[in-house]
């Protein structure tokens, strides 16, 4: 996927210029921040009075170009128009880290937002208090929160982790963002010597990253069934058995 970073600057000449600027700006950051292709949007005073830095980011091409046309028929475009303005437009990806404690109140409002309700958002810090977070993953522009996944340990006849749940923000849904975050969430599994990876989904997507039905077939959990996905993560052959998700899952099938 690729995200769009704006950097640049915006001068005035003259005193006039720069009251106009400061009676606009208000109404300008909040137009900005709610427009549905704008990840984040600061405008801040340089050390020169007379000048603006901007640092903005979007979530495409297509997003930006909009928030250009939108912006130019507005009351601050048509101010600005005869305003000095500088600025450099690139293409970035978005990077995945491990969560951190300075982000969880943001998952908590990305996961509520996503599946729009707090079933998701409310069993990630369920797994979190209880020590079964095995691995959270964020994805992240700027201090934009773009997506998240989560993995927990399975009590299996093998080491072995669920994945549940992934959620992408809506803005940047349809780019890849959540096949990315399932990817680096399975390197981080096998390179932890995790024997296979549970997903209760769609299994035409997930049979992307090897996940089957099939595979999942002979286990016995309380989602078997025709969505319930196995990726074995080696060449070995797995023993069946039973499966135990994280105490925390119980409260969703409630």
């Amino acid at each position: 996927m690729a995200l769009i970073h704006l950097q640049g600057q915006v001068t005035c000449r003259t005193p006039q210029e720069r009251r106009d600027v400061l009676a606009l700006l208000p109404m300008h950051l909040r137009q900005s921040l709610r427009d549905p292709g704008c990840l984040f949007f600061d405008l801040k005073q340089a050390d020169d009075p007379m000048r603006w830095q901007i640092d903005a980011g979007f979530a495409s091409r297509a997003a930006h170009a909009d928030y250009e046309a939108r912006t130019a028929k507005s009351t601050w475009g048509q101010v600005t128009l005869r305003l000095h303005q500088s600025a450099e437009i690139r293409e970035v990806q978005p990077q995945i880290t491990p969560e951190t404690p300075a982000d969880l109140r943001a998952l908590y409002l990305l996961n509520r937002a996503a599946f729009g309700g707090t079933g998701e958002a409310e069993l990630v810090d369920a797994l979190r208090a209880s020590g079964d977070l095995a691995l959270s993953l964020v994805a992240r522009f700027g201090r934009a929160y773009l997506g998240h996944i989560a993995f927990s340990p399975i009590a299996a006849p093998f080491p072995a982790w669920a994945l549940a749940p992934v959620a992408v923000r809506d803005a940047v849904r349809q780019q890849g963002l959540a096949a990315a975050l399932v990817r680096a969430g399975l390197a981080q599994a096998r390179a932890r010597g995790i024997k296979a990876v549970f997903v209760l989904g769609d299994p035409a997507y997930y049979d992307r990253f090897g996940f089957s039905v099939g595979a999942a077939q002979g286990y016995e959990c309380p989602y078997a069934g025709p969505y319930f996905q196995m990726l074995a993560l080696n060449d070995a052959t797995l023993p069946k058995g039973a499966l135990r998700y994280a105490a925390p899952f119980d409260a969703l099938e409630d």
